[in-house]
């Protein structure tokens, strides 16, 4: 699975994903303005507190999940493709200091 990390996240967090066999790339550089076009052929987008607007879930072709490590989802966009799954999940890790 492709996933795209759009903050900084624990880097054992990302190794044990990709010890798993899954494609990981952090970018905590990304923000509202230039995530749309890094989302594109990415499965899941995992978030904490970079804003997921329409245009970054429509951009996302293959998007089936979008994460926010933290609590709620208020910084998505759930008012369109109802097909993608949010989760927002609270864990020792996502509550690191960025």
């Amino acid at each position: 699975m492709k996933i795209l990390f759009a903050d900084k996240f624990p880097a054992s967090s990302v190794d044990l994903l990709q010890e798993r066999g899954h494609s990981c790339r952090v970018c905590p550089e990304l923000d509202g303005d230039t995530l749309p076009e890094a989302v594109a052929d990415n499965e899941v987008l995992v978030v904490r507190s970079t804003r997921v607007s329409a245009q970054t879930i429509a951009n996302g072709r293959v998007l089936k999940m979008i994460i926010r490590a933290g609590a709620g989802t208020n910084t998505i966009d759930r008012t369109t493709r109802p097909r993608t799954t949010f989760m927002s999940v609270m864990s020792r890790d996502a509550m690191l200091p960025q």
